[in-house]
């Protein structure tokens, strides 16, 4: 009978290497694994935390644009040089009062405007046949450089305020829409003060 035969002692080291390299081998795509699982673990939290803080960022701008600041448009030249048509307005919602002069934004007949508070509650309003404004029996000093007249407006004059009431006047009062034609503002109406104005020429 013929002698079992043996591999060579340089074979078996061969062939233990190989085993080694396999297992070598074997470990490292293991570890790439994991780690490319790990990586694509990583991009899905940093996406989640991205929208996340997307998410807060929309939600806080809408809650300062919806209860603190608004935006509006001008429409028109009732308020030059104020304000210009195609103007962006920035109004301020959370004004405790009003005074005489500030420019606001309030709601008339479903239409946003933005006119300048001229009388409070209380006051009482007239126009005399120069175009004068008179409020409780003073003509007024304004800085505006056109006549205030009541000649085809809606409101019959004098007028008399009463305590949640303002009277507002476009700037270019012989082109805007104001208190002559609707009546008094209520304090309900107002949108806000104007605060800052972006001029459509600069957008």
């Amino acid at each position: 009978m013929a002698e079992g035969r043996t591999l060579p002692t340089n074979n078996k080291e061969n062939t233990r290497k190989m085993n080694a390299k396999q297992k070598l081998d074997y470990k490292k795509r293991v570890v790439q694994i994991i780690q490319n699982r790990r990586q694509k673990l990583e991009v899905r939290r940093s996406a989640w935390a991205l929208v996340g803080k997307t998410a807060m960022i929309a939600l806080c701008a809408y809650l300062v644009l919806s209860y603190l600041f608004g935006i509006g448009i001008v429409s028109g030249e009732g308020m030059y040089p104020r304000l210009r048509d195609g103007d962006v307005v920035i109004f301020y919602r959370l004004e405790a009062e009003q005074n005489i002069n500030d420019v606001i934004a309030f709601a008339k007949n479903g239409k946003q405007l933005y006119g300048r508070i001229v009388a409070m509650g209380g006051d009482a309003v007239d126009l005399n046949e120069d175009g004068q404004l008179i409020v409780n029996g003073n003509i007024q000093q304004e800085e505006v450089f056109f006549a205030t007249s009541a000649e085809g407006r809606a409101t019959i004059f004098p007028v008399t305020l009463s305590s949640n009431e303002v009277f507002v006047l476009g700037d270019n009062r012989e082109h805007s829409m104001d208190s002559r034609d609707f009546g008094p503002v209520t304090t309900e109406e107002i949108e806000g003060k104007v605060i800052s104005v972006l001029r459509n020429r600069g957008l």
